[in-house]
């Protein structure tokens, strides 16, 4: 179909734009669906319909907010991990440790509930790429 189009040009346009005129068409034609800033300008001409993208701010802040949340989650994971294995090498060490049963509850919890979160996460997130 491009190779057609392009047959049936037979006459060039030249225009000298000043450097932030050219670089706001070219902004303006990053946020539509046109591949070049020739078919952006050409679409323009010619009164065509040019297909804008529409990104949700909010919604775009509120899933870098999410990622840098999944993060922090996967650390507080990593360390309550870690202080369980120091604990548990502790107390086979010096055996006066008896609140270890208790913590170990405690952080399988945590556990739990952050594997609930991640998965709202995963659905936030599903729902933000398909719109």
């Amino acid at each position: 179909m491009m190779i057609k189009d392009d047959l049936n040009r037979i006459r060039a346009v030249y225009v000298g734009l000043p450097i932030n005129q050219y670089f706001a068409i070219q902004n303006q034609c990053k946020k539509s669906t046109c591949h070049t800033v020739s078919e952006y300008i050409r679409k323009q001409l010619s009164d065509k319909p040019v297909t804008i993208f529409y990104r949700n701010q909010s919604l775009d802040d509120l899933i870098e907010e999410i990622a840098a949340l999944n993060n922090q989650i996967n650390n507080v994971r990593n360390n309550t991990s870690l202080v369980l294995e120091k604990l548990t090498q502790h107390q086979r060490i010096n055996h006066d440790l008896e609140s270890l049963p208790g913590l170990e509850i405690a952080i399988k919890n945590l556990d739990r509930r952050i594997e609930e979160i991640k998965t709202q996460i995963e659905k936030i997130t599903e729902k933000w790429l398909q719109s």
